[in-house]
């Protein structure tokens, strides 16, 4: 319908006002030179505001054609504000697929709105505890003076540490980098966790560590994590001892269904002068309120799947290498002997054959070489309380592995029962033979001197970390 008059129906515009208005818009043509948009014909007389609105108006033919054109150019500009909304919510879906695909970002893992790879934004970190602590930790030793030096070629230390939030506050502080640095000096191979840095800034780490006679390198998964919060696991490893066979990230997406906020990393070793030592290393740090069911689907899955995997490998290299050496000649005598022994007896068959399933048997022992599983696993306390850890025995048991750190082991700087958060988990057939002790090291014991407090000093290590390392004994020679 056309606009209603102002509360008079039955006023009709005079000649003389409708002269008027086209006189004024004569006027307005001749001095812009354009059209001028059509005006809503309005009384000049004083509005009989008393008066109710008659709905017997009918509105003249001027008026129609005005509500006719006002009407079309509302709605042409409706369409145009739509169209303009639709094109701009094409281009933000368009945008977020071709994020989605990694071609304006670093490349994205199978489940994009949940864990999100390529870059950490926020590499800045945290340092625990207060700045006023730097002065004390610069007077005390490092922790490296507390312990005795051992130097034995028959064993190489494993380590495990979550260094806490380390990011670009951590490594400009020169204080808590050279403790850092020296716990981590320590060690032929360690699993580093919470690493909130990019690469820069873990080769800065890998130079503070090194040393001329002991260079230091290192690998590392791209960030993990959902959200905005990832971490990398970074493997640092002695490169004058040890070399990386293959690093990847169980990719729990497809066949897992999900089951780790940060899914675990594999780093396989092998020993530069004894090359029949190889290590596969399985970094895992999970989720404190999931902990139980991680922990899990890492003895009863992942560590499954890394064995299987590890005995294909070790078949398809073994028959490589019998390409490339072809087989051994028997000594010719002895083989003769046995052909007239065995023609006589009956029996015997000179085709060779292999039996790759004992290659391919259960449990450890079947390979040259043993899987660890490590990390930050958060298996005490709340987050895995008695019943679950006497389930998870169970399910170790049933898997032949074994805790490497016992539940009354303390991994933490706080002090306080029940906190073994820190874990390995070794093969019960390959202990024994490659698995020396294995402890807890708390770094800061050294500064506990009797000047300094024990409050105190556990303050001041906080600043460092919140976790002490654990370490074991790989055996060199077997």
């Amino acid at each position: 319908m056309p606009p209603k008059r102002d509360k008079d129906s039955e006023y009709e515009p005079s000649s003389e006002e409708v002269e008027e208005d086209d006189e004024s818009e004569e006027e307005e043509l001749e001095e812009t030179g354009t059209e001028p948009k059509k005006k809503s014909k309005k009384s000049t007389k004083t509005k009989k505001t008393n008066k109710k609105v008659i709905d017997k108006y009918k509105p003249s033919d001027s008026e129609s054609e005005e509500y006719i054109d006002d009407t079309a150019e509302q709605s042409s500009s409706q369409k145009v504000k739509d169209k303009t909304k639709k094109v701009a919510q094409k281009l933000k879906d368009k945008k977020d697929e071709i994020l989605d695909q990694g071609k304006l970002s670093p490349p994205v893992i199978k489940s994009p709105n949940k864990k999100i790879s390529g870059n950490i934004t926020n590499t800045e970190g945290d340092i625990g505890g207060s700045s006023e602590y730097d002065d004390l930790l610069s007077g005390f030793p490092l922790p490296s003076h507390s312990r005795p030096q051992v130097f034995n070629k028959n064993i190489s230390m494993i380590g495990s540490l979550n260094i806490q939030a380390f990011g670009t506050k951590k490594s400009s502080n020169k204080i808590i980098m050279r403790i850092i640095a020296d716990i981590l000096r320590h060690y032929g191979i360690i699993l580093c966790q919470e690493i909130r840095a990019n690469e820069d800034i873990i080769q800065e780490l890998v130079n503070e560590v090194s040393t001329p006679a002991t260079p230091y390198a290192y690998v590392a998964s791209h960030p993990i994590g959902r959200s905005t919060y990832q971490e990398r696991y970074v493997f640092l490893y002695r490169s004058n001892e040890w070399k990386v066979l293959e690093d990847y990230v169980i990719d729990d997406d497809d066949k897992l269904g999900d089951k780790f906020i940060r899914e675990p990393y594999v780093a396989r070793f092998q020993h530069l002068e004894r090359k029949n030592v190889r290590i596969t290393l399985v970094g895992c740090h999970t989720r404190p309120d999931n902990a139980f069911e991680e922990i899990n689907t890492l003895v009863n899955t992942v560590y499954m799947d890394v064995r299987k995997k590890l005995q294909r490998d070790n078949v398809q290299e073994k028959r490589q290498l019998d390409k490339e050496t072809g087989p051994k000649e028997p000594n010719t005598f002895i083989s003769f002997l046995q052909r007239i022994f065995c023609c006589c007896c009956g029996g015997y068959s000179h085709v060779s054959t292999r039996d790759f399933s004992e290659e391919l048997a259960p449990s450890g022992a079947d390979t040259n070489e043993p899987i660890i599983m490590m990390g930050d696993l958060n298996a005490a306390g709340s987050y895995v309380n008695k019943s679950q850890r006497a389930e998870l025995d169970t399910i170790l048991k049933k898997n032949n592995l074994r805790w490497g750190i016992q539940d009354n082991m303390d991994t933490t700087v706080a002090d306080g029962p029940d906190t073994a958060y820190d874990r390995f988990i070794f093969e019960a057939a390959n202990e024994r033979r490659w698995i020396g002790n294995t402890k807890v090291w708390r770094f800061d014991d050294g500064w506990l001197n009797g000047k300094t407090d024990n409050e105190t000093v556990k303050k001041a290590a906080k600043r460092v970390t919140d976790h002490y390392p654990i370490e074991f004994e790989l055996k060199l020679k077997v």
